[in-house]
């Protein structure tokens, strides 16, 4: 009696566990979704990448590369910023094209997940690739490890690289296109001109007569955060809207954390008053 209780026990709480872990997530999630690696079942996998990429950065990277001469990796990285200006790049006049040029973005109406309709079908897919470029920029900060650029490694740098391949599951998982398009549209275009900013600075110095704008980035980086919290302020007054209120809560707060954070980034970086002579 006593071993089939225990047993009864353990296996309800490996149902529970599992649930939890996968069941949970694919009842609130998009099915859609379920079948794309990363983004089946709970966001585990993608949080435990997103560890792995701050374990690497933080700890192995710096540890592997002490006593050793920074690498030479131009070339590698002219072609990961060309890689990813090309995927914002047409990824963003694509995202214009799927939400009729953002209209759809402030659709507050449900997705249907068994729609039928072109359009819909391709922008779950848009999203999982969002969420993948979100991998792919760790490359930035790999890079400053395996150069010895750790200054660069910034806390702002690491956590928000960090945090943005989770921000794009959950957004893909609950609710795939429709209002929830505007931050990865609004954010692929900033990351195609940011990118193309940073291959013209690994061209080589003779380019750097052209990098004199790269304040702008920082602005246009705040203006979409300003951008995204009156998106979601919109979600959240209006009665009529849709979209998961968790999503509208999560995405204020992104927003406002984030703009704060690059604020201050950029006030420290180009606000700073000249010292005065003696």
């Amino acid at each position: 009696m006593t071993v089939s209780s225990n047993t009864s026990v353990t296996s309800s709480m490996i149902d529970h566990t599992n649930y939890i872990l996968y069941g949970f997530w694919e009842e609130i999630g998009d099915p859609r979704t379920s079948h794309l690696p990363l983004a089946a079942g709970g966001p585990w996998k993608i949080m435990g990448v997103s560890l792995l990429y701050w374990y690497f950065v933080r700890v192995l990277g710096p540890s592997l590369m002490k006593g050793r001469e920074p690498f030479d990796l131009r070339a590698i990285m002219l072609l990961h910023n060309s890689f990813l200006i090309g995927v914002n790049g047409c990824g963003f006049l694509v995202a214009l094209w799927i939400t009729d040029m953002f209209r759809s973005c402030w659709d507050c109406g449900p997705v249907d997940p068994n729609s039928n309709n072109f359009k819909d079908k391709l922008s779950v897919y848009l999203g999982y690739v969002y969420m993948l470029t979100k991998i792919f920029d760790f490359g930035d900060t790999i890079f400053f490890v395996l150069r010895k650029k750790y200054n660069q490694a910034s806390f702002l740098h690491v956590f928000h690289h960090g945090v943005m391949p989770i921000a794009a599951y959950i957004g893909l998982k609950i609710h795939p296109g429709g209002y929830s398009g505007f931050l990865p549209v609004i954010n692929i275009l900033v990351h195609a001109v940011m990118y193309t900013y940073y291959a013209l600075a690994c061209a080589g110095p003779e380019m750097k007569k052209h990098l004199w704008w790269k304040k702008y980035i920082t602005q246009m980086q705040m203006i979409q955060f300003i951008l995204v919290f009156i998106h979601a302020l919109h979600a959240g007054i209006n009665p009529k809207c849709k979209w998961p209120m968790v999503l509208v809560v999560l995405e204020a707060i992104h927003a406002i954390f984030f703009f704060f954070l690059f604020f201050s980034f950029y006030r420290r970086a180009y606000l700073k008053k000249p010292t005065k002579s003696d």
